[in-house]
């Protein structure tokens, strides 16, 4: 939603309410009505925020500062408008009646806004327009010829010299991979160099995005400009990016399989066996292992962090951007055992990447890049846990705190940029 949209929607909210709160000639007692009803929704409102955001954690982050503000702002004007609907004539309750639909509007856009989650209509709407992926022809030959897969190539940055007709931007399009048991749909980013008469194989990475309403890969491109961030990587090394793979590993927005195999997905199975299968058989890329990374953003955070702990031959490097210290189900580790794992408390505890990372340790090769918002109460202090535990088992580790964010889009969207400029390094493509 555009700056102008919202400074709109925020006037005529405001106009609104100083029209109803304008005093009836006839009601003398007008004001000590108001006050109170608009004290007692201001009292409602904390509590409202309070019970459910803070004791019920019903969206599994804490409200920020602006998500209380506005919720007071609008109960306050709720209660007001109640006075106006009991004590006004008939225009002044149609103008209560309007005053609250605003309100509610403009408080429901501040909180996205604060959040990022949906900056356009269609994205509120869930309404993808990303068009069916065209594979470039190049891409079919050299898959078909056996030019895929190839072994790492670290000084592709060095070596790569990108033609007169390169592409200024990359292809963004939507896949259909299919799954062990089902099918998902996947957005996958061809940079510039994978769209020339001659590609060059080309380093992956499988992106995630998080885990509640509205969850889909769309999140990451609407929300956290991917396709930007990329665009950007290759005009400053000549083409050069990832194959960016957004497979959808929820099946369902509020759906958390947790990257395992269990009772609710096969998540795993998806991840690390039929999304590679797609992208080696359909796309010219280098062999998994040192040449691939898996990254994501709360849930698949944890995600990344998971698969590259236990699968460290197929993604050598990871980008866990404000994920958990494991798999968890809302309701704690006894609700997780119960309905993610099966009953099996040894399943449970065996798929916590600490308890992987110390297994499988000393890991040669591997790195992983965290990063967490400066202000995420919830999720700030897991991320020193868990990347003291991957650098204890070995690994190289990098950290970043995104200043004044807290568990959101900005946090994700610039933790994701940072983390695509450190895999960049990673895989050989930012040349001398």
């Amino acid at each position: 939603m555009s700056a102008g949209t919202l400074a709109a929607v925020y006037t005529v909210a405001g106009v609104l309410v100083v029209l109803m709160l304008r005093r009836p000639r006839r009601v003398r007692t007008w004001w000590r009505r108001v006050v109170g009803a608009a004290a007692l929704g201001a009292g409602l409102g904390a509590l409202v925020t309070w019970w459910l955001g803070d004791v019920e954690d019903v969206l599994d982050v804490s409200p920020t500062w602006v998500d209380r503000l506005w919720a007071g702002a609008l109960l306050v004007v709720l209660g007001a408008a109640v006075v106006a609907l009991v004590r006004g004539g008939a225009r002044r309750r149609v103008l209560a009646t309007s005053t609250v639909v605003v309100m509610v509007l403009a408080t429901g856009l501040a909180i996205d806004r604060d959040g990022g989650l949906f900056p356009t209509v269609g994205s509120l709407m869930g309404i993808s327009d990303v068009p069916a992926l065209a594979v470039p022809a190049a891409e079919t030959a050299a898959v078909r010829a056996g030019r895929t897969a190839t072994a790492a190539l670290p000084d592709l940055g060095r070596t790569w010299r990108a033609p007169a007709a390169l592409p200024s931007a990359g292809r963004l399009g939507s896949v259909a991979i299919p799954g062990t048991t089902s099918g998902f749909d996947a957005l996958v980013y061809l940079p510039p160099a994978a769209l020339v008469a001659d590609p060059p194989p080309l380093p992956v990475d499988i992106v995630l995005s998080g885990q509640g309403p509205g969850a889909a890969p769309e999140n990451l491109v609407d929300a956290g400009r991917m396709v930007q961030t990329l665009d950007a990587l290759a005009r400053a090394h000549h083409g050069l990016a990832p194959v960016v793979v957004m497979p959808d590993q929820l099946e369902r927005p509020t759906n958390n399989p947790m990257c395992v195999d269990g009772p609710l997905g096969h998540s795993a199975t998806y991840l690390t066996v039929d999304v590679p299968r797609w992208i080696t058989s359909h796309l010219s890329v280098q062999a998994p292992g040192r040449a691939w990374a898996i990254s994501g953003f709360s849930q698949g955070g944890t995600c990344s962090l998971q698969l590259a702990a236990g699968r460290p031959e197929l993604f050598s490097s990871f980008v866990d951007v404000s994920g958990q210290v494991g798999p968890r189900l809302d309701g704690g580790a006894r609700t997780t055992v119960e309905h993610g794992f099966g009953g099996d408390r040894a399943a449970y505890e065996a798929a916590q990447p600490l308890a992987v990372l110390a297994g499988k340790a000393p890991y040669v090769g591997s790195a992983g890049f965290f990063a967490v918002g400066g202000t995420d109460s919830r999720y700030g202090p897991v991320m020193p846990i868990v990347s003291a535990a991957a650098r204890a088992a070995g690994m190289e580790v990098t950290r970043e705190v995104v200043p004044g964010s807290g568990h959101d889009w900005s946090t994700a969207s610039r933790g994701l940029a940072a983390g695509t400029d450190w895999l960049a390094a990673r895989l050989g493509l930012t040349g001398p």
